[in-house]
């Protein structure tokens, strides 16, 4: 299949990619899919997946998989994401075939619901006993905003995998720019239900300094741990401006909590301060797939900062994006052939991410073999 030409270019091709699947060039203007195969990308371009029929497993290995933990999968049991894109896997199934990679887990990021610590259980008691699988929840008008409450209950959903609290994203202060009727209907369509002068955004900043609830907010984190696993949880700050984040850090740090920049945006500066302050800067995969050249940008990044300071998260599992196997496999094969070495991609793939979850370090768990779907 021609797009394999792309990936080997990475460092490694893709098997079982002679099955007809709907993976597409990113420029529209080349054509689509051609009787189910995919027209070839053109240099430095990446792959996406037709939306209207989903991912299909790619068959993507690679070392750096192995022992792998995506802190930030999008799966289902899920309501659709901005843009009203559903998810293409559901938990369940993505376990298996992250379990068959060798990887060591994964995130599951839900925006308005505490769901996905029930489904992290039930995919572990059931799908995939041994695979270390988390939730994160965000902080959205959805959850109550900056609710004590729902983020105790996240937590203490039977199992004790809630162990990510993230602050707002669809409902962050920097939504504000994006009041448009247009992004509403698709991103927040629950809003024209609201009576007239509710709050449509969660603010955690003001005149330059965290709100009196943010800051208590963050008290209980630092003081509370999950049920039954008796975790530490995570503080993710979510859909912060990079000065948000910043003070979410500081006060994160402050209280004693691992800390992660989610999507890791900013400045060199920023990334550096953050890093300083202990806490970790999240890069996704997501753009790398989309648009392979992406990858130099990323690494620059990840130089200013340093390895020690990353982890990776894929941002994938809608339909127009492959499954967060395949989207980890993909990057660790850009990152290498941008000069990223396999110890760097071990330090982002699976020691910092354990790390931030409060895991063993990856040396002291049994070796896993990688199988084949």
């Amino acid at each position: 299949m021609n797009v394999s030409r792309n990936l080997r270019r990475l460092g490694g091709c893709v098997g079982a990619l002679a099955i007809a699947v709907s993976v597409t060039a990113v420029d529209a203007g080349q054509g689509g899919t051609l009787g189910g195969q995919a027209a070839p990308p053109r240099p430095g371009q990446g792959i996406r997946v037709d939306a209207r029929r989903g991912p299909v497993d790619l068959g993507v290995t690679d070392p750096a998989l192995v022992g792998a933990i995506d802190v930030h999968a999008h799966l289902d049991p899920d309501s659709p994401g901005t843009g009203e894109v559903v998810r293409g896997y559901d938990v369940m199934k993505f376990a298996k075939i992250a379990q068959s990679r060798g990887m060591r887990g994964f995130i599951m990021k839900t925006h308005n619901g505490p769901q996905s610590a029930a489904a992290a259980y039930l995919a572990r008691e059931y799908a995939t006993p041994g695979l270390e699988i988390f939730g994160q929840m965000a902080m959205n008008l959805a959850s109550g905003g900056i609710n004590v409450a729902a983020m105790y209950e996240f937590t203490h959903i039977k199992g004790g995998w809630g162990r990510v609290v993230m602050m707002p994203t669809r409902d962050a202060s920097r939504e504000r720019a994006n009041q448009t009727p247009e992004y509403l209907a698709n991103a927040r369509p629950w809003i024209q239900f609201l009576p007239p002068g509710a709050p449509t955004i969660v603010d955690t900043v003001r005149n330059g300094q965290l709100l009196p609830e943010v800051v208590h907010f963050i008290g209980v984190m630092g003081k509370m741990a999950t049920v039954d696993s008796n975790g530490p949880l995570v503080l993710a700050t979510g859909h912060a401006t990079p000065q948000e984040a910043l003070l979410l850090a500081r006060e994160g740090r402050h209280q004693g909590l691992q800390v992660v920049v989610t999507h890791g945006g900013g400045t060199a500066a920023e990334f550096q301060e953050a890093a300083k302050l202990g806490a970790f800067l999240e890069f996704n995969s997501a753009a790398v797939v989309r648009e392979f050249s992406s990858a130099k940008a990323m690494v620059q990044a990840i130089r200013k900062v340093g390895p020690a300071s990353v982890v990776v998260g894929t941002d994938c599992g809608q339909m127009n994006n492959p499954h967060p196997a395949d989207c980890m496999g993909l990057m660790a094969k850009a990152l290498r052939a941008q000069g990223i070495t396999e110890r760097e991609l071990n330090l982002m793939f699976k020691e910092n991410p354990a790390k931030l979850l409060g895991l063993e370090p990856p040396s002291s768990q049994p070796p896993q073999t990688a199988t084949r779907q």
